[in-house]
C-alpha cells in the first residue's frame, strides 16, 4: 500500500510538473511572438518615419517652388505673401532685397529663434545674397535644400534661393521648415500601435492556450490513466497478498516439517526479500526524481563509518565463504563533514555488488585514500569483472552485465541509486578494473 501511494503520489507530482512545464512553454511562447510582433511593429514605425521625412522634403520642395513663382510675379505685399504661408503652411522665411536690406522676417514659434537659425544656416549652407555676389545671375536660382539642428536638438529644412522678379527686382529668399519630430510621430501612431498590440497579445494568448492543451493532452490522458490503473492494481493485489500472507502463517503454525515444506519456504522468503529490494530500490529512485532526497551534514568519523561497514559485511561474506578485509590507515583520517548514513549507502551498494559477482574463497577489501582535497573510499573485488561492451552503461538504470545470472537479487538500479547519491554529496563515482581480475568501485568526496 505504501508502494501504491508513493506511485500515486509520483504521478500527481508528475502531472503537477506538466502543468508547470506547459504554463512555462505558453509564457515563453507568448513572449516569443509578441518580441516579434514588437520588433515588426518597430518596423512599420521606422519605415512610416522614413516615408514622413519624404513627405516633409518634398512638401518643402514644393513650396518653395509655389512660393518663388509667385515671388517672380512681382507681387504688390510680398510680405504678405510670406506671412500667409508662415501662419497657413508653417513654412518661415527671411526675404532681402538685392542691398542686403531685410523685407520680411518671420517670427517663428519655434525652440530655436529663427535669428539663430539662420546664423547656424549661414554656417552650415553656402547661401549666398545678391549684395555678397560678385556676379549675379539674371535668373532665379534656388540652391537645393539642407538640414540644419538648431540649439534644442530641432531639426529644421532650409532652402535658399535668388529671385528674378518680372520687374527686375533681385530677392534673397531663404525658406525654413520644421519637420515632423520622431516623439510626435510617435505619439500619433501609438493608439495605433498600442491597439494591434494588445489584439495580438489576446490572439497569441488564445491561440497558445489552445495549441499547448491539445499537444500535452494526450500525455496528461496517459498520466491519469496511469494513476487510475495504480489504484485499481493495488486494490485488486489485496486478495492474493492476503492469501499468500495466511498461507505462510499457517505452514509457520504447522507441525509438517517435510523437506518439500521447508524449500517451498526457503523460496518464499527468498521471493519476499527479493521483492523488498525491488521496492526499496524504486522508492528510492523514485523519490529522487521527485527531488526529495535529503541531506545531512555533519562531522564524519572515518574510523567508524568503515568499522560499522565491515561488521556488518563481514558476516554475509563469511555467509557466501568470501573473506572481507578492513586496511585502516595507521595516520588519523581528515575530517570530513557529509551524510554519513548517504555515504554507507553507497559503500553497501558497492558491497552488495561486490559479493554478488565474487567466487567462492576470493577476497574484498575496503581501502582509503586522500589528497589535501579529497578523500576515496574503494571497494576492491576479485570476481569476473565487467566487460568492455558493458561499462558504458554500467550506471544505467535496470541494466544488469550479465544476463545469464542465476542469482536475481540484483534489478540493476544499485548503482544507479549509488551516482544519484554521489551527485547529491557533491562527489564523484567510478570503476576501474582490478589487477588480476575483477572490479574496483570508488566514492571521492571533498574535505571540506
Amino acid at each position: 500500500m505504501q508502494l501504491q501511494r508513493f506511485m500515486v503520489r509520483d504521478i500527481d507530482w508528475s502531472l503537477l510538473m506538466l502543468k508547470r512545464l506547459q504554463n512555462n512553454l505558453r509564457i515563453f511562447l507568448i513572449m516569443l511572438f509578441m518580441v516579434v510582433i514588437s520588433l515588426i511593429l518597430c518596423f512599420f514605425f521606422w519605415t512610416t518615419w522614413q516615408d514622413q521625412q519624404i513627405a516633409d522634403i518634398a512638401y518643402i520642395q514644393r513650396m518653395a517652388s509655389l512660393l518663388i513663382y509667385q515671388l517672380e510675379a512681382d507681387p504688390e505685399s510680398p510680405d504678405e505673401l510670406l506671412s500667409n504661408y508662415e501662419q497657413e503652411m508653417n513654412v518661415y522665411s527671411i526675404l532681402k532685397d538685392k542691398e542686403g536690406h531685410i523685407l520680411f522676417q518671420s517670427k517663428p514659434d519655434t525652440r530655436t529663434d529663427l535669428d539663430t537659425l539662420i546664423r547656424i544656416a549661414e554656417k552650415s549652407i553656402e547661401i549666398q545674397y545678391p549684395a555678397e555676389q560678385t556676379t549675379i545671375s539674371s535668373i532665379t536660382e534656388q540652391g537645393g535644400y539642407g538640414k540644419i539642428t538648431g540649439n534644442d536638438h530641432d531639426s529644421y529644412y532650409v532652402i535658399p534661393s535668388n529671385i528674378h522678379t518680372k520687374a527686375g527686382n533681385i530677392y534673397s529668399l531663404v525658406l525654413f521648415y520644421e519637420p515632423s519630430s520622431i516623439s510626435s510621430l510617435l505619439l500619433q501612431q501609438l493608439p495605433a500601435y498600442a491597439t494591434i498590440w494588445l489584439l495580438a497579445f489576446i490572439l497569441i494568448l488564445l491561440a497558445s492556450r489552445f495549441l499547448l492543451h491539445r499537444a500535452f493532452e494526450p500525455t496528461e490522458q496517459v498520466l491519469q490513466s496511469h494513476k487510475d490503473f495504480i489504484a485499481a492494481a493495488s486494490h485488486e493485489l489485496k486478495s492474493p497478498l492476503a492469501v499468500i500472507m495466511a498461507n505462510i502463517e499457517s505452514i509457520h503454525n504447522s507441525e509438517i516439517k517435510e523437506p518439500q515444506t521447508q524449500n517451498s519456504l526457503k523460496v518464499i522468503d527468498a521471493e519476499c526479500i527479493r521483492m523488498s529490494r525491488l521496492v526499496r530500490d524504486m522508492l528510492l529512485l523514485a523519490s529522487s526524481d521527485a527531488d526529495k532526497w535529503t541531506i545531512h551534514t555533519q562531522e564524519v568519523n572515518i574510523d567508524t563509518l568503515l568499522i560499522m561497514l565491515y561488521e556488518a559485511y563481514d558476516p554475509i561474506c563469511r555467509k557466501n565463504s568470501i573473506h572481507l578485509d578492513l586496511n585502516l590507515d595507521a595516520e588519523s583520517y581528515p575530517q570530513i563533514y557529509t551524510d554519513q548514513e548517504r555515504v554507507f549507502q553507497v559503500l553497501s551498494i558497492f558491497l552488495d555488488n561486490a559479493v554478488s559477482y565474487s567466487k567462492e574463497n576470493s577476497n574484498i577489501e575496503i581501502l582509503t585514500s586522500q589528497t589535501s582535497k579529497e578523500f576515496t573510499f574503494l571497494v576492491v573485488d576479485h570476481g569476473c569483472g565487467i566487460a568492455e561492451k558493458d561499462k558504458p552503461f554500467i550506471f544505467d538504470r535496470f541494466y544488469c552485465a550479465d544476463k545469464s545470472r542465476t542469482n536475481k537479487a540484483h534489478f540493476g538500479l544499485g548503482l544507479s541509486i549509488a551516482k544519484e547519491l554521489a551527485k547529491m554529496l557533491s562527489g564523484k563515482i567510478g570503476f576501474s578494473d582490478t589487477s588480476g581480475g575483477g572490479t574496483t568501485f570508488f566514492l571521492t568526496l571533498p574535505i571540506k
